[in-house]
């Protein structure tokens, strides 16, 4: 597990703009003063700083921070338009994404995590460019920070290819990067397919660094099966330039011969281990919206898919809820119920995911800190089961899947219920509040229960669109969401 310290939002820099604040302890500072321009703020560090070979370890760092910070603010409204989130408190945003509207550029809640988004995208992306010149030079002593670097970076470009419809990659500090001094222009719906090819080429590059580390070796490895296999998700769900089809999919399943020979490669690097590696926060000082506070401390949000006609917090009992038993308030849960496909008990897998993200406690610094799984043994394993399915070899299906069960001495899968059944509750389970489910909802053909029939996701695979706080600077250069009625 990785863990970051995150820097606070209030005061913080973001690529371009200036950031600045006042203490209380300021007066005491400028009272000796000649001037009020001659404080100097310790905690600033100028850009020139970032050219020394000895921050390497730093930049690579605060590239995780920045995804990690991203993720956070990402999860909580793609939590809330699939089915592992219900709104129950009082902000209409989370309510208009719990009814499926995912392509609404001025969503409270998206609006507010796309900052967070394109600023990872360009933090990173920074982060290999210095590293990769210090490696160069001959000046980089750890080349395992730049594998983190690109490790980070496929990170957030694969996460973006699973949750948008369309991003803007083009855009540098000073504008775009191909054309400096004009905004950066976005991908377009038909194109954001290429930052799986961005993320791929990303891991391909980490994995050929000189004296690469178990870890990183692991992690870049499934990473790359990840991107390959989403990529291969990303063509099923659309056509022609972009255009969302309909949902379900006649043909759901995924072959990708690359990302199953990742996936191989990654298990056999981690062994028997239920190997997981997780982003992890170590601070309460993230920013909005945060995963973990709408779910455990604002109580905006609770695990949970709840019938549509009765307002979440009215949910008060197992009987108007899929997967959980609300508590006696509707706003938090007393416990899971999500059965088990094979043995027909409660799902101990299910239960312990939630517990982690879901349920204020230790596990999760009282509710704000809530780890991000990125990558996990059992994914690769679902990837390597899927890709064995839809390739009618249903032995390797069951043999993959009980490997996975294994993990959790779990009761084998004999072929009840049916294989692709067994597949989609399967990453469910275990791809908990990881920012895949909405592919697998719109390919399978399952809808959440609160979402409506006019709603964008309803009928058609729509994701995010790029939000209207990049849309606003300069509205000329974005069309209308294909997803958007």
């Amino acid at each position: 597990m990785t863990r970051f310290l995150m820097a606070s939002k209030r005061g913080r820099a973001l690529p371009g703009r200036a950031g600045w604040g006042l203490t209380a302890a300021a007066a005491a500072v400028l009272s000796g003063c000649s001037s009020l321009l001659d404080v100097k703020n310790p905690n600033n560090v100028v850009e020139d700083a970032l050219t020394n070979p000895g921050a390497a370890t730093a930049i690579a760092n605060g590239a995780g921070a920045t995804v990690t910070r991203a993720l956070t603010a990402i999860f909580a409204p793609y939590g809330t338009v699939t089915d592992e989130f219900t709104y129950v408190g009082s902000r209409d945003g989370y309510g208009y994404a719990d009814r499926g509207e995912v392509s609404d550029p001025f969503n409270e809640f998206a609006d507010a995590a796309f900052p967070e988004m394109a600023e990872a995208r360009w933090t990173t992306s920074a982060a290999v460019k210095r590293l990769k010149e210090f490696n160069t030079a001959g000046t980089l002593v750890e080349k395992n920070d730049l594998a983190r670097a690109l490790l980070y970076q496929s990170i957030i470009f694969t996460a973006i290819g699973e949750m948008f419809d369309d991003f803007v990659i083009d855009a540098d500090k000073t504008g775009s990067y191909t054309n400096p001094g004009a905004p950066g222009l976005p991908l377009g719906e038909g194109n954001i397919v290429a930052v799986f090819d961005s993320a791929i080429a990303q891991t391909t590059e980490g994995l050929a660094v000189p004296g690469l580390t178990r870890d990183n070796k692991i992690r870049l490895l499934a990473m790359r099966a990840r991107a390959k296999h989403s990529k291969a998700i990303w063509a099923k769900l659309n056509g022609a330039n972009g255009a969302p089809v309909a949902t379900p999919v006649a043909n759901p399943l995924v072959s990708d011969a690359g990302a199953d020979a990742d996936a191989a490669a990654a298990l056999v690097e981690m062994g028997a281990a239920d190997y997981k590696f997780k982003l992890t926060p170590q601070t309460q000082t993230l920013g909005f919206p945060n995963v973990g506070n709408d779910l455990n401390n604002r109580l905006e949000l609770r695990t949970g898919d709840s019938q549509a006609g009765t307002p979440s917090s009215l949910c008060r009992t197992a009987d108007c809820d899929s997967w959980v038993d609300p508590n006696a308030g509707g706003n938090a849960i007393d416990s899971t119920t999500l059965k088990d496909p094979v043995s027909g008990t409660i799902d101990l897998v299910f239960r312990a995911n939630v517990t982690e993200c879901c349920v204020k406690g230790t596990q999760n610094g009282q509710g704000d800190l809530v780890p991000l799984t990125i990558i996990s043994a059992r994914e690769m394993l679902l990837i390597r089961a899927e890709h064995a399915l839809a390739g009618g070899n249903t032995a390797g299906f069951t043999t993959y899947i009980n490997q996975l069960r294994a993990l959790s001495s779990q009761t084998p899968y004999a072929g009840t219920p049916a294989a692709q059944e067994m597949l989609h509750k399967t990453r469910f389970v275990n791809l908990y509040n990881q920012g895949k489910r909405l592919m697998d909802m719109h390919r399978f053909g399952i809808k959440a229960r609160k979402w409506v029939p006019e709603a964008e996701a309803y009928a058609k695979a729509c994701f995010f669109p790029v939000m209207n706080i990049e849309r606003s600077t300069h509205p000329e250069d974005f069309v209308k969401p294909l997803c958007r009625p």
